[in-house]
Parts: C-alpha cells; structure tokens; sequence
C-alpha cells in the first residue's frame, strides 16, 4: 500500500500541479475572455467617447462595440461624431478590424482585414477658409524635438470601403458650393508602409448628378508616390461652375466631359507629377453670361486627344484638339461694349493671361510633410497643342452701334491651328477657311506669333457680299450699295517692333465686280461699274509705300447732278444724311471777289468742272504762299490705269430747264502715275458724249501733283449745241435751235505756271426763242454771233489763259468765263474792229468820208467799201445799215459854194485876190452876181468905208457871205444829198454781186454826221 502511494504521489502531485496550472490558466482565459468579449468594448467605448468630448470637443454616438481576443478582430457600429450644434461630420454603419498576432514579432501593426461599410464624411469650408474635420485633430503637445517622427509599420492585407458617402461644402463662396459623392467604393490590397512599397487600391465614386469617378493603381509610402490610373465620367459642367463661380466671369450653362488617363506622383523629395490622358471629351458645351437667359457660345463636341501633364516641367501639351459644330454668337452693343469682352467679365487681359499664366494645383501633402518647392515652379505653364482644329463652325456677328444693326454669319468656318503654345516666342501656323453672309469666302494661311507680334499670311477673299456693308455707309453716306462682289488675293506681313511704328505689308490684288449704288436722295444711279481690278498691289506702312501695277476698271459709270440750291450731289451722297459740306469761308471770298466779272460768272466757276482744279490748285498754293511747310506726301505709284466701256451721266437741275448730258464708250489709258513731283503720266482716253460726239483726252500730266506739271490736250469734236440750250437761255437770253460744237483745249502747267488754250469750233449756230432771262449776259448775242460766223456757218475762236496757281484769285472758270465774256463786249462793241481785224481796214471800215456838198465817194472810201462787202460776204449773217448822213453847216456851205462859182464868169479865179485892181475886179463881179440875185445894189455896211478910203476886204467878205447865205440848200436838197451818198455807199457795195441786196439797208431817217477837214463822215452800222 505504502508502495503505492509512493509510487503514485509523484504523480498526484504533479496532477495537482497542473490541475492548478490549468485553474489558473481557466482563470486566466476565463479573464482575458470576460475583458476580451465585455471589459475592452466598454473600455473602448469610454475611451473613444472620452477623447471625442475632452480631445476633439464633439459629439459621438456609438452602437455596438465588439471585440472577439482569440482572433483578434473588432467591429463596431453605428459610429456618429457630431459639431457641437448637432451637426454630423464623420459617421459610418460599420467597421471591421482583423488583427494579426504577427504584429508581436513583426514589431508592427498587422492587420488581416478592415472593412468599412457605410462611411459618411461631410467636409465644410468655413467662410474664414478653416475645414471643419481639420479641427477633429486633438490638440498636440509642443514636440520637444523637430525631429520629425518615423512611420510605423503598418501592414494591411486587404481594405474595404463601400457604400460610402462624402459630402462638401465650401462656405467660402458668395453662394455656398454643396457636392455629394455616393456610393463610394475603395479596397487596399496588401498595404504595406515598408519602403518602396507598391500597395494597389480601386477606389470608385458616384455623385448625385450621376458623375462617375474611378481611381485604380498603387501607391507608396516611403517615398510618397503612386502611379495607376484614373476615369472621370459625365462629369457636368454645372458642377464645375458652381464651384469655380468666383472664379469664372462667365457661366458654364450647360455639357458634361469624360476623361480618362495615367498619371505617375512622387515626392522625391520634390513634388514629381506626370499625367497623360489617350482623350478629353466634352459634350454640349454652353457658356454664357451670369443671369443671361442664352448662351452665346456653344460647343458640341470638343475632343482633346493625347493629353500630357508634367508638374516638373510646368508644362501641358496636347496631340489635337477638335471643336466641332461650335456656335458662337456676338455682338457690338449700341454703347459700343463688345459681349466677348463683358462674356469674359471685361478684362480681357486678365483673362488671357489667366489662360496662359495659369498654375495646375498641387496635390494635398500628407499631414506632417511639407514638399520642397520646386525650382521650376516660380515659372509659368506652357500649355501646348500640336494641332487646333475647328470644323464646321458657325460664329454670328451683329454691330448695333449702326443702324439698321449689321449683321455676319461666319459659317461655316474651318479653322487649323498648329503649333499653338503660350510661349509668346511661338510661331503659329494658322489655316482658315471661312464662308461670310453664305456667298463670300475668306482662305488664309501662314504663321502668326504672338511676341512679338508678328504674321505673315496669305490671304483670299472672293465673292464678298458688299451690301452687308450698308450699315456702315450708312453712318457715312447718303449711298445705297446694291450689289458688289469683293475680292483679295495677296501676302500680308505685319511686324510689331519696340519703340517704332508698326510695319504692315500687302502685296496682291484686289477686285470688285458688279457694284451697284445709288443716291438714296433721288433713287437714282450714282457709282457703278462691271468689274474693278486692281493687280500687282504692293502696299507697305514703315516705310510708306503703294505701288500698283495695274487699274482695270470695265463699264465704269459715275453721275453728277446740280441740285436746284446748286449743290453737288457728289457732295451730298458722301455726307450722311444727305447734308452738303459747307463752303470754306476762303472760297466765299474768293466768289465775292469776281463778282465784278458777271453776275453770273461765280456761278458759271461754280458748276464747272475746271473750278474744282482751280479750287485744289489754290489749296496747294496757300501753304506755299504762307511759308508754311507740310510732312512728306505718301508715296504713289501707278503703273497702269485702263477704263473699257465707260460712261458718266452729268445733270443741273439749278437751270430751268434742266440740263442732261451723258459720256459714253469711254475707254484709254493712264500710264505712269506717281507722288513724284517729277514724274510724268501719260493720258490717252476717248469717248463719245451724247452717243455721236467724239471725245479725246491726251497728254502728260501729274495727276497726283497736277500743279507741278501738266501738258494735256481735250478735243470734243461733233457735240450737239442744242444740249445747252438750258445754259444758252439761262446765260445768253437764247435757246439754241441748232448748232455744233468742237473744242482743243491744251493745259501746260509748269511750276505752277499756267499756259491754256481754248480752240473753240461752232458750227451752224442758230439761236431760238428769246428766254428773258435775267442772268443773260448783257451783250446783242445775236450780233455777236454773227460777226464770229463765216459765210460757211463756222465760229473758230482762240482764248489764251495763263496766270499762276499761287494768285490766291486765280480759277480757271471764271477765268475763261471772263476772257469769252470779254471777246464777245469787245466784238459787239467794236464789230467793225473785228470784221477789220480779220478782212483788213481796222476800225476805218465804220466810216465813209465825202467831200462837203458832195456825194462822189473818193476812190480811196470806195476801195474801203470793196473790203467791207468781201467782209460781209465772209460775214452772211450780217446786216449792214447805210444811214442818210450830212453834215448841215458844212455841207450848206460847200453846196452855196460852189453854186455861187457856177455864177462867176469862167475865168474867175478861186483865188483870193491879193492887190487894189483884182479886188477891185472881184467886187464888180460880185456885184452884179449880187444885182441878179436880190434885183438890187448890195448895201455894204458902214464898216466897210474907212477914213483912208474903202476897204476892198470887208467887202468882198460881206458881198461873198452874202451871197452864199441866199445860195445856201434847203433841207429838201440836204436830204437829197444824204440819199445820195447813201445810194453810193450801196451801190458801191453791191458792185460785189456775191453780196445779197438784201442785206444793205438805206435808213429813212437823215442823222447828223461828222465833220473833218471838209469832209463829213457817215457811220455805217452793223445789225
């Protein structure tokens, strides 16, 4: 028995040694499974609700807590953290956490599993910029060391996130920014904290609005950095507008993008951040004005492909972009304010450089981390793009500061742009076509760059519709465009360069066909033409230069009217509204001055065309006259300027009636045209007025300095007289029953020095009806004519004009006026002179002398009269009137005279006796003349008898008056004797049988003559 126990108490003692063991290990277990299962939960929750209220000074609320100690997992439910209002901040449904014991002899946190159900985050901004879960941080003690401190090791095997929620509003706004992302979907796998640790993620999101978000790939957390992948679907533009309000001038109304692409981050330690992305799309895009009720601008489609971001590089490029369908809408408003520059809130600089200057954002950096600025990032982004293209684009265009508002539809457009960047060195290649109003089409192509600014383009514009320019006419003129047709063709270059004017350059041609206008005051033609080409254009600004080395203008047409407050209606077309410009005080003056011409000779220098050069002539001689000194003219050159087919019409409704003429085939050439003052045109053109009068134009002239040089012949040959008939009435008291006119006029101006010739050819003139006109010259027209008039119906007149263009009086008009005028007074005045002049006699032709009491015309006044009947045979239209002339005293005394020696014997003599004996002898033989003429002695007065005797000379003086007093005529026999000189005269004349009798009159009535040396001369007058 003893033997037994002894054998045994070893091994009762060893059972009692771990029956105690095993209590003691019950107890144990028994304790870790009470604290485990019930003491940690609650331990737990005080804990979480003790720090939450003391630490983070919120509410939370808390469900379930469970913790199982065998397999190290918890969970916990139902989890609330509040503001202090009430207000949740972070919250989820359930969590939970599967430990491992590994983390004992890893030395670091291993977890199995952590699942996350339901997480619901709200993130609010508060309008001082504070972040509401910025402050669930407990307040940390000062680090007694800046060290900063290492990463635990944390290794996580998987992690799930599902169902979750974020919310976030901005508070920082002037309308609060809300967004809700749900469900929300993340799973770790395998997470790591080791170094160089690739740990993959798939985190997923959806937001109200149905915008979808997935973010796929690894990340590492010595060092910071991730790469992977990342998808943004339909995401609205409103939501992007409602956060970047504040930022935006303009709103994004409506479409929604869809992006997808790689990115690669990294703090090295430097911020390192690269993302590509295959395609951008943004679908249905519209941007308008803040609280506008339309969008102005829509864009479709707009697809970017190949997109490249580098953070280190500050740069963003892109393969293409395409725009397609775009509509753009915009106007000027009537206060002159353009709606794109108020669409991008009226700072159109900012924006720009907003656009060009802007920085991508940076990443959050991790709490306690602060990345190192990057050398690069004081620079600004260059944003690139390989290729911009814009397809079937549609841009409409309305100007309301004219009226009515002019209007552009600009589609559609095709627009390529390569090698865009907002490096203002750049230089763009730009590749335009648009179509304008449906009809035109504006191509162009070339490379622009931006700074400085720079382009070089070609450049097409054909089939411009010109009456969507009315508007702006309109603002100028009192024209109606009809009809035109545009067109460019050319290279233009422009160059901005500091500190100088701005140089541009176009070299082309450009060309109008079928224009159309007409005077809006009297619906009438005003300008056209069928073609307008202007070729070999080489245009530049710094240094100035137009050189053109052809003008073809084909059917051109242009009309001039005098209106009846004879006004030009060119004048008035091209001033809006119809309102004339008003006459410079000077040309006032210079009017008043010639009124001493002719009543009318202002306004004749008014109306015709020769007064316009005059006038520019006198504008040119003013400055010189002044000293003063003007800047350098523009530099012209014209090679060529041809006219095919043209036509003018000139109308002066100031005169009643009115007068019309017109110019047709119009055609020639003008060659050499230039600024130069030396330079030398040539003009050859011709035409027809009125359809049968022949015109021509020739000669040297510098049409843009025409007051340095002109040499210029104008020959109308063949012109209808009856055409001026409203002139003819108004200025010389006559209309024109017919007539023709031919006229050589040369112009030789040299250094202002004017020499003309005006060569002036009637023929058959006959005048009408008198017009009692009261600015009819106040000249016998008629007689004028008629001495100007050959036998063959022709006036052939020469009126020289010179004078100097800087005589501030000098004008060509009422100049040649005045030398006509002054022809005309002079012939009238003195029409033997003329006839004189051009037959030979001078002004003697007038007169016809006789021998007193005689009507024998002398050979010398017959031989005169010869030259006058050749002169009015010259002269058909004359009329000559011979009046009955004597002279009473003289002719009396001639006539008693000589009937007082047909008394005397024969051999008296005619001589005065000059002794006692002859005058003894004379005295008889007076005496007894005396006896039978009176039947009495002669009674001698008592003067006659003197102390000495008597004196032989008294009586004979007494004895000879005596008798020629009572042999003096009667007024029958002078009368007679006037008729007969007068019948001398004209039969003299009509000696020349080619002069018609009918055109010499005898007067009836007798006139007084005058008396000269024993003669008496008659005055022969013309009619």
């Amino acid at each position: 028995m003893s033997t037994v126990k002894r054998f045994f108490a070893p091994l009762i003692a060893l059972f009692r040694l771990h029956l105690v063991a095993l209590i003691v290990v019950a107890v144990l277990v028994l304790l870790y499974t009470v604290i485990g299962f019930f003491a940690v939960p609650q331990i737990a929750r005080a804990q979480l609700e003790s720090f939450v209220t003391e630490k983070m000074h919120r509410q939370v609320s808390v469900g379930e807590i469970r913790f199982n100690p065998f397999v190290l997992d918890a969970s916990i439910g139902g989890l609330v953290v509040r503001e202090a209002d009430g207000s949740p901040v972070v919250g989820f449904r359930h969590l939970y956490v599967n430990a491992q014991l590994a983390s004992i002899w890893q030395r670091a946190i291993v977890l199995k599993e952590v699942d996350l159900s339901a997480p619901d985050i709200d993130v609010i901004v508060a309008k001082d910029g504070t972040v509401n879960l910025a402050k669930l941080a407990p307040e940390s003690e000062k680090p007694t060391s800046e060290q900063p401190t290492a990463l635990p090791k944390v290794r996580i095997e998987r992690l799930d996130i599902r169902d979750g929620r974020i919310g976030f509003t901005d508070n920082t706004r002037a309308q609060p920014f809300t967004a809700v992302v749900e469900p929300i979907k993340f799973t770790l796998i395998d997470f790591n904290t080791d170094a160089d640790y690739q740990n993959a993620y798939d985190f997923s999101g959806t937001t109200l609005a149905g915008e979808h978000l997935e973010w796929v790939g690894a990340f590492t957390v010595q060092p910071l950095g991730s790469t992977g992948r990342f998808k943004v679907q339909d995401l609205k533009a409103a939501t992007i507008d409602s956060y970047a309000e504040d930022m935006l001038p303009f709103q994004l109304a409506s479409g929604h993008t869809t992006f997808e692409g790689n990115y690669r981050f990294a703090m090295t330690p430097t911020l390192g951040l690269e993302a590509t992305l295959p395609l951008l799309q943004v679908r249905d895009l519209a941007i308008k004005e803040r609280k506008a009720t339309t969008a102005p601008v829509k864009l479709p489609v707009v697809d970017v492909h190949e997109i490249a971001l580098s953070y280190e590089k500050r740069e963003i490029g892109m393969q293409r972009i395409d725009v397609k369908d775009a509509h753009i809408e915009g106007a000027r408003e009537a206060d002159g304010t353009i709606s794109w520059i108020r669409l991008l809130g009226g700072h159109s600089s900012e924006a720009k450089q907003a656009a060009t200057s802007a920085q991508a954002p940076s990443p959050p950096a991790p709490t306690g981390t602060a990345p190192e600025k990057a050398p690069s990032e004081s620079a600004e982004w260059r944003i690139h793009a390989d290729t911009i293209q814009f397809s079937e684009a549609t841009v409409l265009v309305e100007d309301r500061t004219v009226k009515p508002t002019a209007k552009f539809a600009l589609a559609p457009i095709a627009l390529t742009v390569n090698g865009w960047s907002t490096d203002p060195s750049a230089k763009v290649q730009v590749d335009t076509e648009v179509t304008i109003n449906q009809k035109g089409k504006l191509v162009s192509k070339g490379d622009v760059q931006l700074e400085p600014l720079s382009a070089q383009l070609a450049v097409e514009l054909t089939e411009f519709p010109l009456p969507a320019i009315q508007s702006y006419l309109n603002e100028m003129t009192s024209m109606t465009l009809h009809s035109g047709r545009l067109g460019v063709k050319g290279d233009v270059s422009f160059a901005a360069q500091p500190e100088t004017a701005q140089p541009l350059r176009f070299k082309g041609e450009v060309r109008v066909a079928d224009l159309r206008t007409t005077d809006q005051l009297v619906n009438e033609d005003f300008i056209k033409w069928r073609t307008l080409a202007v070729t070999g254009i080489d245009f530049s600004h710094n240094p100035d230069k137009l050189d053109i080395n052809r003008i073809v203008a084909r059917q051109p047409y242009g009309k001039v009217v005098i209106s009846k407050d004879r006004t030009l209606n060119v004048t008035k077309v091209l001033s809006p509204e119809g309102a004339p410009t008003p006459t410079p005080a000077a040309e006032q003056e210079d009017t008043a001055e010639n009124n001493d011409e002719h009543p009318d000779a202002k306004q004749a220098s008014a109306k015709k065309p020769d007064d316009s050069d005059s006038k520019q002539a006198k504008a040119q001689a003013k400055p010189a006259s002044s000293g003063a000194t003007s800047g350098p003219m523009f530099p012209v050159r014209i090679k060529t300027v041809q006219f095919i087919d043209g036509s003018a019409n000139f109308a002066d409704y100031s005169i009643e009636p009115s007068f019309a003429t017109g110019i047709l085939e119009l055609n020639g050439t003008v060659t050499g045209l230039s600024s130069d003052p030396k330079s030398r045109a040539k003009v050859k053109l011709d035409g027809k007025v009125d359809k049968y009068a022949p015109v021509d134009i020739g000669g040297e002239v510098n049409l843009l300095s025409a007051a340095v040089f002109t040499d210029v012949s104008m020959n109308f040959r063949n012109m209808e007289l009856t055409t001026f008939n409203p002139y003819s009435g108004k200025f010389a008291g006559y209309n024109i029953s017919k007539g023709k006119l031919s006229t050589e006029l040369k112009y030789h101006v040299e250094d202002r020095k004017l020499d003309a010739s005006h060569h002036i050819v009637i023929d058959n003139l006959e005048f009408g009806d008198k017009t009692d006109s009261k600015d009819a010259a106040p000249i016998p027209l008629k007689l004028a004519v008629a001495l100007l008039k050959d036998r063959h119906g022709i006036i052939d007149l020469n009126l020289p004009v010179s004078g100097t263009l800087d005589d501030p009086k000098f004008r060509l008009g009422p100049i040649i006026w005045k030398a006509l005028l002054n022809l005309l007074t002079k012939v009238v005045t003195a029409p033997f002179a003329a006839l004189g002049a051009l037959f030979g006699g001078g002004e003697e032709l007038a007169f016809v002398d006789f021998p007193a009491g005689s009507s024998e015309l002398p050979a010398s006044q017959a031989e005169k009269l010869n030259t006058l009947a050749k002169a009015l045979i010259e002269r058909p239209q004359l009329k000559l009137s011979v009046p009955l002339t004597v002279v009473s005293a003289q002719d009396s005394e001639a006539i008693a005279r000589a009937a007082l020696q047909d008394k005397l014997p024969p051999d008296t003599s005619t001589e005065p006796p000059k002794d006692d004996a002859a005058k003894r002898q004379r005295i008889a033989v007076l005496e007894k003349v005396y006896k039978e003429i009176t039947k009495s002695a002669p009674n001698y007065p008592p003067e006659t008898q003197t102390d000495k005797g008597i004196d032989y000379d008294a009586r004979l003086k007494f004895l000879e008056q005596s008798l020629i007093d009572r042999l003096k005529p009667d007024d029958a026999a002078l009368t007679a004797l006037a008729q007969q000189r007068a019948r001398a005269v004209q039969d003299t004349l009509l000696a020349n049988t080619e002069l018609n009798p009918e055109r010499v009159f005898i007067t009836t009535q007798r006139s007084e003559g005058k008396a000269e040396d024993h003669q008496v001369r008659m005055e022969l007058k013309l009619e």
